[in-house]
């Protein structure tokens, strides 16, 4: 098998890696820019155009960037929303390894992440974010001297004040002190989509650089920008840069409960139907380069102050997302519920003069998760024990033709739905329908399958939830196993996929695709409970458990793991 291969190579890359090579060497600086919400066709050096502006690109800093380095082609995210995604980009390891998938889980203590293999071997390590999906809560501090939020005053806060929350409910745990705590999360939430601070962001990280400077350390900064994120309102002049002769109302404000956008779709729990108009959705795409703009300038700062303390030379910089959004390419709007090329296609940008060309384009399969594999091995030191993830290395020297790489995306969504009672009553059961989507591609062959079923939220009659479940076990049991060809049919309509798997390329990509995920489940390790010790459980919206309903044994999760692709529930052969 080509996974197999692969695999075999790792001890073989690591080995390399630890004896030097075409890296930066050892005390090689290294900043990591993360973009939230970043779709890769929005930028000018992936080719983004404005309708409105022409000649106008969103993105001249990071344009400049790929022109002094290497652009990948084909880098693609590991899901369509924050925690997994960056969990996947910081550790290494794809969402079936670290376990990271739900809004009240934190990785296991004992997996290396990035900041800690850095900073294990002297490095100077400080991070700093600006979406609550990077909380310290959730683990992401692991390894770093520094990490703290770049929060505008606002939700600074109501940051804080959530934390106050979160001590009432851990000293106490009434029913008011979790009914307050709710409310403060409900504020966190809302005001991140209207926070602006990507200066912030890059204030703290200037001051860090000169601090690196004046020590003469290595260091490993990351920087993490939620601007990108909804609401579109980009401070001006971006917020008219890219459609100056727009007349109509729609704005980017209150963007995923705007009327004039879009209203919920009774069909399906948790989506969206479209109402604005062909031209207002051009102007909602405006928006959302002009937040790219403005995220691009401040990220210019920071590019600038390396060339001013003259760390530019030896200092890795990789640029990139941790998704896109869609514009109902597909019926969906925002990220958070498929895995389609739109939102799960980002952009990857290296730049390390002397040990990486310039101006290269690069085609190639590659994932956030080769983010530290790359980081590691230019840098000369050994991989991390149990990475399943590959370096870019390879690929952008030209030492691999890219045949063998393949990529992951995997998502669990939920939506609120209401159970009709079996005793056939007219009694509803509050509930939510749960789907597990994973996608497996391979060169042009892109392999998804889907998964659903209903769990019951709160208090059931033991003889209604015997029905219940049954139910629920049919369900789950029921998976959608489907491919596309991706250049025949890039737009991935559902009449262009096919679940006759007897095209060999099909065929081959599935016996993969199976292999690679026994044995990315040997490598799993249970996620955990954020405990006492973090504070109490608290999620931002996902699955919507509390501290008083999130699962306390594996029967629920173990559902989250299902079979390998093209194996029932029993282990049977389809």
């Amino acid at each position: 098998m080509a996974v197999n291969r692969i695999r075999r190579l790792l001890p073989l890359l690591a080995l390399l890696a630890g004896c030097g090579g075409a890296g930066g060497g050892r005390d090689t600086n290294v900043l990591l820019i993360s973009l939230d919400s970043t779709r890769r066709d929005l930028l000018g050096a992936y080719g983004f155009e404005s309708a409105h502006a022409p000649g106008l690109s969103s993105s001249p800093n990071l344009d400049r960037l790929a022109a002094e380095g290497v652009l990948m082609e084909d880098a693609y995210a590991t899901t369509s929303w924050t925690l997994p995604s960056h969990m996947s980009m910081l550790t290494g390891q794809p969402e079936l390894v670290h376990a990271v998938e739900i809004d009240y889980l934190r990785p296991d203590r004992t997996r290396p992440t990035l900041a800690s293999a850095l900073k294990a071997r002297g490095y100077r390590t400080a991070g700093f974010y600006s979406g609550p999906y990077l909380d310290p809560r959730f683990g992401f501090a692991e390894g770093f001297d520094r990490y703290e939020d770049g929060y505008g005053a606002a939700l600074a806060d109501a940051s804080r004040a959530l934390r106050a929350a979160d001590e009432r409910v851990e000293q106490s745990g009434d029913r008011a002190a979790l009914q307050a705590r709710q409310q403060a999360l409900v504020r966190v939430e809302a005001l991140s989509h209207k926070d602006v601070s990507s200066a912030s962001i890059v204030d703290a990280a200037l001051a860090e650089l000169e601090a690196a400077a004046a020590a003469g350390e290595p260091f490993f900064l990351f920087a993490h920008f939620f601007d990108p994120h909804y609401d579109y309102v980009p401070p001006a002049p971006h917020d008219e840069a890219f459609d100056p002769d727009y007349a109509g109302e729609l704005d980017g404000r209150d963007f995923w409960v705007n009327p004039k956008l879009s209203e919920p779709d009774p069909r399906n729990p948790g989506l969206r139907v479209r109402r604005a108009s062909d031209r207002d959705m051009e102007h909602l795409r405006a928006l959302y380069a002009g937040e790219l703009a403005w995220t691009d300038a401040q990220i210019g700062r920071l590019l600038d102050k390396l060339d001013e303390l003259g760390l530019a030379e030896n200092t890795l910089v990789i640029v990139t997302a941790d998704h896109g959004d869609e514009f109902f390419e597909h019926g969906s709007l925002g990220h958070r519920r498929t895995l389609f090329e739109e939102v799960v296609r980002v952009p990857m940008i290296l730049r390390l003069p002397g040990a990486l060309d310039a101006n290269r384009r690069v085609e190639g399969l590659v994932s956030t998760t080769d983010v530290v594999p790359t980081v590691l091995e230019l840098l000369s030191l050994p991989s991390i024990p149990g990475l399943t993830s590959t370096s870019m290395v390879g690929l952008i020297e030209g030492r691999e033709d890219g045949e063998d790489r393949a990529v992951l995306g995997r998502i669990l969504t939920a939506a609120e739905i209401a159970i009709l009672s079996p005793a056939d009553d007219g009694t509803r059961i509050p509930g939510q329908l749960l789907k597990l989507q994973e996608t497996y591609r391979k060169g042009p062959i892109k392999i998804t399958r889907e998964r659903s079923w209903p769990e019951v939220r709160g208090p059931v009659p033991p003889a209604a939830m015997a029905v219940i479940e049954k139910k629920r076990d049919e369900d789950y049991a029921r998976e959608r196993l489907v491919w596309i060809d991706l250049e025949r049919h890039p737009e991935e309509r559902a009449a262009d996929h096919s679940s006759d798997f007897s095209d060999p390329r099909a065929r081959a990509a599935l016996e993969e695709f199976r292999d690679l995920y026994v044995e990315l489940l040997r490598e799993r390790t249970g996620a955990r409970l954020q405990d006492d010790e973090d504070g109490p459980l608290v999620g931002l919206g996902g699955l919507g458990y509390t501290a008083g309903t999130a699962p306390e044994d594996a029967t629920a999760v173990d559902r989250f793991v299902p079979p390998p692709p093209g194996i029932d529930v029993v282990g049977e052969p389809r």
